[in-house]
């Protein structure tokens, strides 16, 4: 594959922090799921730095590419490279972007890829581009996904007071009595973080919604 050279700077100097030890935490603590180099988060972030500069200089297209060929790198921490240059291009992101971002949720999904996309990423994205909404949920409600549906539900997190409050409870409604746990947990993350900016909307919904024990006890963590 051709790299971008920024791209092959990047792989360089993350596969020179190279920690067998390490790597073998960080994968057991994701269930396996990824393999990792074993460079922990404050690390990865000192080697990024240097890195900000050049991406600024980036046009769309060129750093769009550098996202993309760091995510289909083997190794997690590529994935988080790419999520932290594409939110400091989130200023830059045009409505046809939208696949770009989606992409970010469906492949290489864990927590903590989805929930950074869902809640900085998209709903950044969402923010800019409200009329996106509608389509959208009504896109990723029909598939089987439980990521795009975790997303519909806590791409919000950061609205406060401009959270959209129907939406919100339908889509919590809607998965109410959804069995899995990312769901479950997503529905109570979504309405604890709405609680601080309207309780007593969120405690009179949970009076009267049928939600799982799980999603109640996130809920209720503010009230």
């Amino acid at each position: 594959m051709n790299f971008h050279p920024l791209t092959s700077k990047i792989i360089k100097a993350f596969n020179a922090h190279l920690d067998d030890e390490l790597a073998i935490g960080m994968k057991a603590y994701m269930k396996g799921h990824f393999d990792y180099l074993g460079i922990k988060s404050p690390v990865r972030n000192e080697i990024l730095k240097p890195f900000f500069s050049e991406l600024k200089e980036l046009e769309t297209k060129e750093w769009m590419k550098v996202v993309d060929q760091l995510w289909n790198q083997k190794f997690r921490e590529f994935q988080y490279a790419a999520l932290v240059f594409t939110d400091r291009k989130i200023k830059d992101l045009q409505p046809e972007h939208f696949p770009f971002l989606e992409k970010m949720i469906t492949e290489k999904s864990w927590w903590d890829s989805v929930d950074t996309v869902a809640s900085n990423l998209m709903g950044a994205y969402f923010k800019k581009y409200p009329e996106k909404i509608p389509a959208a949920i009504k896109q990723w409600t029909k598939t089987e996904n439980f990521w795009l549906h975790r997303t519909c539900i806590i791409f919000q997190l950061k609205y406060g007071v401009n959270t959209d409050q129907k939406l919100l409870f339908e889509l919590c409604t809607k998965y109410a009595m959804e069995k899995e746990f990312f769901i479950r947990k997503a529905i109570g993350w979504a309405l604890r973080q709405y609680s601080k900016y309207n309780p007593k909307a969120v405690e009179e919904f949970i009076q009267k919604q049928k939600l799982s024990p799980l999603s109640i006890k996130e809920a209720s963590k503010y009230l």
